[in-house]
């Protein structure tokens, strides 16, 4: 045995790392194995075999033995006898990563079809015989024969096992891909199938015609809304028709459960699933999923997320006609009347601003269902009397005015920031730039919280975005009473002119906020201006009654003196309206009443566009815990 010089110490090290650059292993775990190398070569205290008369399993077994009390080390690896104990070690540990790497993969294996799994294990095998057979012949050498002997024994076994699960199950079909004809398939799964199909054939035409065909982030938000809801309902009557009552009433009843336990957040993953399996149909391939796939159907699920409500209500009333016409409830065919049409219609425009989708998306849901609500009114009058006509037609009227009363942007407004962004509305829709703010804005999702202290978040976002919402959902509004008003023209009542009044500013109907605890919430009040006045975020002279009224409902006397900045002034009302809510929904008239209550110390005016377009002040926490106190 001998002392190794410096030389002779990196030449072993230099062998060592190109065995390991040989390894069957990650980049990660190469990377390790090195560091070890090199650590336990030069820089780490080493039992000295040759110093001591005993060896380190004799110390490790026993260290408080008073016969060890004089351990001979050096500081890395110095002798010949030192590398043969720790080359020992070495093999020892690969060999057990070896075969813990082995278990691992053989579990994931069982995860598959056993047919795979016994295909797989088969390649497997292939290589190690070929291996063997190319030694026999000196083609090239094996590293290991005694692993690769014990490899074969452990994947032959493996092997057989998995043949004869194959074989018994080949009978069967393979549950992920072709379920039980035995099994009836009701109306939401039905749905979701077709969704799937869709978004398979769409994700193709976007791979395969990418030069022509560019992806729509707003497509399943239509197509869903429109073709599919129409598929939807048509395929309904399809399925019935041929049924007695007895077998009507069991499936629309079977189906109608289904809307309660197959809602989108517990269909998730099925329907990732179900994607998988429709793109590789009828080729069967072992589900992982895989972020960009992943990501691209739960964009489609998202839109159907949106709209399975509108599902549901359609096939309720389906129900509830069927029922009805069991009991004899129904009117005759010459009065009776669709409105399913109507009520999608009017159910998108629920106002329910600050919007989830693009408001591009909006816009064109709103055309392409008055599309179908104007064919649903021609339909309808043709089969109506006389004199029901006009009580059919006033009755869509009042429901479409009711709505009309959130449109308060005028066409002026919206012009100014096309001028801004020197844009146009037919560049918007018929020509999008990638480029442009505001066309970004409007095919943009609102942004969230986080995102508008993001560099290069444009500050005027929410702004265009609320615009261009609130002016084209007024207008697509008046466009359908303008419809309803020419067909009572035509029918004989009602002028041609009569047309709704374009939207107007007007005073708003809250004067003030109210707090959702008014009547026994007094002192949490008095807590929360006390707070704002330590923080110099209101006047000093602020009086108790004063600022009480600023949550009363009631019109203010006199206005809250504002000492903080304007930023800091907008993320309390966002606050206190939006996130904590601890004040009654508004209706989007935040920024009216805090004009109405508040006004700056400087003396700068307050304007909606001003607050409603603020980041986050430097203050942001103070703020958020003082409204907490509410």
């Amino acid at each position: 045995m001998a002392i190794l010089s410096d030389n002779q110490i990196n030449t072993y090290i230099d062998k060592l790392l190109n065995f390991v650059e040989s390894l069957p292993m990650g980049d990660n775990g190469k990377a390790y194995i090195r560091a070890k190398i090199i650590v336990d070569f030069l820089d780490t205290w080493q039992f000295d075999d040759e110093a001591n008369g005993f060896t380190i399993d004799e110390y490790l077994a026993n260290p408080s033995n008073p016969r060890f009390t004089d351990v001979q080390t050096t500081y890395g690896i110095r002798n010949t006898t030192q590398i043969e104990r720790w080359l020992e070690g070495f093999k020892t540990a690969l060999k057990r990563s070896r075969g813990m790497a082995l278990e691992k993969q053989l579990k994931e294996l069982d995860k598959i079809h056993p047919a795979l799994k016994a295909a797989r294990l088969s390649k497997s095998l292939a290589a190690i015989t070929r291996a063997e057979l190319f030694e026999k012949y000196g083609i090239q050498s094996i590293k290991d024969p005694e692993w690769n002997t014990q490899l074969k024994e452990i994947l032959g076994a493996e092997i057989s096992f998995s043949k004869e699960q194959a074989e018994l199950l080949t009978k069967a079909p393979n549950p992920l891909q072709q379920p039980n004809n035995d099994e009836e398939i009701f109306i939401v799964e039905e749905l979701e199938n077709r969704l799937a199909i869709e978004a398979v054939e769409y994700k193709r035409k976007i791979d395969n015609l990418w030069e022509t065909h560019k992806f729509d982030p707003t497509y399943f938000d239509s197509f869903i809304s429109g073709p599919l809801l129409n598929e939807f309902s048509k395929s309904i009557y399809e399925r019935i028709r041929p049924l007695n009552n007895q077998e009507i009433n069991r499936y629309l009843n079977l189906s109608l459960q289904q809307f309660k336990t197959h809602t989108p957040p517990k269909r998730h993953k099925a329907f990732l699933l179900n994607y998988h399996n429709t793109y590789w149909y009828p080729n069967v391939m072992e589900y992982k999923e895989n972020e960009y796939d992943a990501k691209y159907a739960t964009h489609v699920w998202k839109h159907y997320n949106n709209h399975f409500q509108t599902f549901k209500d359609t096939f309720q009333k389906i129900y509830d006609d069927f029922k009805a016409s069991l009991s004899g409830t129904t009117e005759t065919a010459k009065t009776s009347i669709s409105d399913d049409n109507f009520r999608i219609f009017i159910n998108a425009l629920e106002y329910n601003y600050p919007i989830e989708n693009a408001p591009v998306s909006a816009y064109h849901q709103w055309k392409y269902n008055l599309s179908y609500l104007k064919k649903e009114v021609l339909n309808n009058l043709i089969h109506l009397d006389q004199d029901a006509r006009k009580p059919y037609i006033n009755r869509l009227k009042f429901e479409l005015n009711e709505e009309l009363q959130h449109s308060q942007t005028t066409r002026e407004e919206l012009d100014r920031l096309y001028d801004k962004y020197e844009t146009s509305e037919e560049q918007l829709l018929r020509n999008r730039s990638f480029d442009n703010p505001l066309h970004i804005a409007i095919y943009d999702e609102p942004p969230k919280f986080e995102d508008t202290f993001e560099e290069g978040f444009n500050p005027d976002t929410e702004n265009i975005q609320f615009t261009f919402y609130n002016f084209h959902y007024g207008e697509i509004i008046r466009e359908a009473i303008i419809f309803l008003n020419e067909q009572a023209f035509e029918y004989g009542f009602g002028t041609k002119e009569e047309s709704p009044p374009p939207s107007i500013k007007t005073k708003p109907s809250a004067l003030s906020f109210k707090y959702i605890n008014h009547t026994t919430g007094s002192q949490n009040l008095t807590d929360l201006m006390n707070s704002l006045k330590r923080s110099a975020l209101i006047h000093k002279d602020t009086s108790l009654a004063n600022f009480r009224s600023v949550f009363s409902e009631r019109e203010v006397e006199q206005k809250i003196i504002w000492t903080g900045n304007i930023s800091e002034l907008a993320h309390f009302i966002k606050t206190l309206h939006n996130t904590a809510k601890k004040v009654h929904d508004t209706k989007q008239k935040q920024w009216e009443i805090t004009i109405n209550c508040f006004e700056l110390a400087d003396g700068t005016e307050l304007t909606k566009d001003k607050l409603r377009t603020q980041k986050a002040p430097a203050r942001a926490s103070i703020i958020e815990k003082a409204v907490n106190i509410l």
